[in-house]
């Protein structure tokens, strides 16, 4: 291990097959990929050492001591550690006196983290340089893959080099992201200086008066480069081209044609009788229709689905093979339907005025899952969304809090459980739809990218915004501008658990605010799939929805409940929020969380007076406000290949 500090050779095979790509297909392009490639190594390097000391893997972050340097001598948990072989090696590094070092040793050497900051929930932020030192020399850790064979042996953990696989592609989609943002950003100035604009908003502002057709809300949706912010995969897209990353992926900004199967309707099973996309695509349909009928098929007794043309060239015509062969899937050659992902790889905006997004099937692993979908899925939509609009009917104080409905569903109905998953869509509400002239919607992942305008994240400028709008300076702005967004967010989120057991995965990914002038005036959810809901609760308040058997949503279990909610709201959504606004503002990050207590505080204290609750609401009080908290394990459950979640305790900032 101690000559691991080399670059991983199939690390740079993965390098030489994108930069092939690119002269090939982009050659202008080149020297950019070059200049990025440190970038796209440390990227992934630092998602995974702040996810190994954030999980505590092998009980890394407790075992770990600072490290601190001043002037010319180190110093350990305050204390001098002359004595320690590495010492020495240690002391010829140029280590800065503003950072403090997570010093981790092992068997024969050690590694040193140089940590920028450290948030709730041991959330940790890498810097600089990762450094491996053992008695006689100290060298710069390069790469994730480096690191993860540094800190992890096939015997404890037998899927180390599929994981190894994942951060090699994640690390060089994440060069070849970072190198076309660049050359994007650049158009956007010139552009932006041609219209005279300085920020974000701005731009979209001048940009949806000169053309109707420009959404903004998509704008958001592929704004993000860096993709998930906790997780160490969030590039990774095995069994994709770099030729396939670069056509389909958001931030390439590029359209392309969604293609259509026709599949038997004895084959299929969906939430609606007529067809799932005759209400909503009747041009397409009888495109599809005029099609079969030239092929010699009888078109009423098929139904269409759309598909990714992803997987209609690399997965369809081998899952699906036999079902061709005896003309049960037809696979149509001259329907097509131009589209754009959205922040999502398989979830796709119609470039069609009002046409819903589709959410589609794609065999492949991006971040740590598979992204098919489930037959339980698709059927779930309608009966969540109905669901979601009975509760809300009740919830007259929830009308600000607004769920991006799912229109329908279907799936190749098959005990394949491959077939099952692969020939599977849902439809959903496209949120322009919803925004008035002065709302900008904002996909929650885009408030922490950065704004190729001003060169600070999304989430900086909407409060410097807010700051002008109230003549307020930055502290006062970010403490006014977050007590809004949780007033507008938790009243939601926490009703609809205590209340009805409907625990929403509110992460990032599937939160959409909506903003004027700097303040958020409403706030969307959307993608209920990961949802966990408490049956007993709801049948309490009257609700006894149809869902399809085996849902992986459904539960009786509180913890299931608990920890969706708590992961997905407080850790994954709040916290980033609020390691973004105590970077810009320079508040103490205890008083943002404050508040955030403060408003659970009122919301429970609410629900408490309702009828037959109150046991609930003293349940998830007594959860919330726990001194440690559950944390995904999003590192260690790809390290061991777990098919569940895996969770580490960590201190919760709510705590009593």
């Amino acid at each position: 291990m101690k000559s691991q500090s080399l670059i991983d050779t199939e690390l740079l095979k993965e390098e030489e097959s994108c930069l092939s790509f690119a002269k090939e297909y982009l050659p202008a392009q080149v020297p950019r990929f070059l200049h990025h490639r440190e970038m796209g190594r440390k990227g992934i390097l630092y998602k995974l050492a702040d996810s190994v000391l954030r999980e505590n893997i092998d009980g890394f972050y407790e075992r770990a001591f600072d490290l601190k340097k001043h002037g010319g001598s180190l110093y350990i948990n305050g204390h001098s550690f002359s004595w320690e072989k590495v010492y020495e090696p240690l002391k010829k590094l140029p280590l800065r006196t503003d950072l403090t070092y997570k010093y981790l040793k092992l068997e024969g050497y050690a590694l040193l983290f140089p940590i920028k900051n450290e948030y709730a929930f041991q959330l940790v932020e890498t810097t600089d340089e990762v450094i491996y030192v053992d008695s006689e020399k100290a060298r710069v850790v390069p790469t994730a893959s480096t690191l993860t064979r540094l800190l992890f042996s096939k015997e404890n953990y037998p899927n180390v080099d599929t994981f190894i696989k994942e951060l090699n592609n994640g690390t060089v989609n994440l060069m070849l992201a970072s190198m076309y943002q660049e050359e994007w950003k650049g158009k956007l100035k010139k552009e932006a200086e041609k219209l005279g604009v300085r920020t974000t908003m701005e731009y979209l502002q001048k940009k949806r008066t000169g053309d109707a057709r420009f959404s903004s809300s998509l704008f958001f949706e592929q704004l993000t480069v860096e993709g998930h912010h906790l997780h160490p995969g969030a590039k990774t897209k095995l069994g994709v081209t770099f030729s396939d990353v670069f056509r389909y992926s958001p931030e390439f900004h590029q359209s392309f044609n969604i293609r259509f199967a026709a599949v038997r309707k004895t084959h299929l099973i969906s939430t609606e009788e007529k067809g799932l996309l005759e209400k909503h695509y009747p041009e397409k349909c009888f495109e599809v229709r005029k099609e079969l009928e030239r092929r010699g098929c009888a078109a009423d007794t098929f139904d269409i689905l759309p598909v990714h043309p992803w997987q209609f060239a690399h997965a369809i015509p081998a899952i699906y093979e036999k079902e061709i062969e005896a003309g049960t899937v037809v696979l149509l050659q001259d329907v097509k339907l131009p589209a754009e992902a959205t922040s999502s790889f398989r979830t796709v905006a119609p470039k069609q005025e009002g046409a819903p997004d589709l959410k589609l099937a794609v065999n492949s692993q991006m971040t740590s899952t598979v992204r098919s979908i489930s037959m339980q899925t698709a059927m779930n939509s309608t009966v969540v969304t109905d669901l979601l609009k009975g509760v809300m009917d009740k919830e007259p104080n929830l009308q600000s809090f607004l769920p991006l409905n799912e229109l329908g569903g279907a799936a190749f109905q098959s005990e394949d459980d491959m077939k099952s998953r692969n020939l599977t869509v849902l439809l959903r509400e496209n949120i322009d739809e919803y925004l008035e002239d002065d709302e900008i919607a904002i996909a929650g992942m885009a408030l922490y990218a950065t704004s190729p305008f001003s060169e600070t994240t999304v989430l900086k400028e909407l409060v410097d915004s807010f700051a002008r709008e109230n003549n307020v300076k930055r502290d006062a702005a970010a403490n006014d501008f977050f007590q809004d967004y949780l007033e507008k967010v938790l009243p939601g989120y926490l009703t609809l658990m205590v209340k009805y057991g409907v625990a929403l995965e509110g992460h990032l990914q599937n939160s959409i605010p909506v903003f004027k002038n700097g303040r958020i005036s409403r706030f969307f959810f959307r993608d209920w799939g990961g949802a966990r809901i408490h049956t007993e609760r709801l049948r309490n308040q009257g609700f006894s929805p149809g869902f399809a058997p085996d849902s992986v949503s459904v539960t009786n279990q509180d913890a299931d409940m608990h920890n969706k909610l708590y992961y997905t709201v407080f850790q994954n959504h709040l916290g980033e929020m609020i390691r973004q606004l105590v970077q810009y503002s320079g508040r103490d990050e205890s008083a943002f969380w404050t508040q955030v207590k403060t408003v659970c505080g009122g919301v429970l204290h609410d629900l408490s007076l309702q009828q037959d609750i109150a046991e609930q609401v003293r349940l998830d009080r007594t959860f919330l406000y726990q001194s440690k908290v559950m944390h995904k394990s999003l590192t260690k459950m790809r390290l061991t290949n777990s098919k569940g979640y895996g969770y580490n305790a960590v201190p919760n900032p709510l705590a009593d």
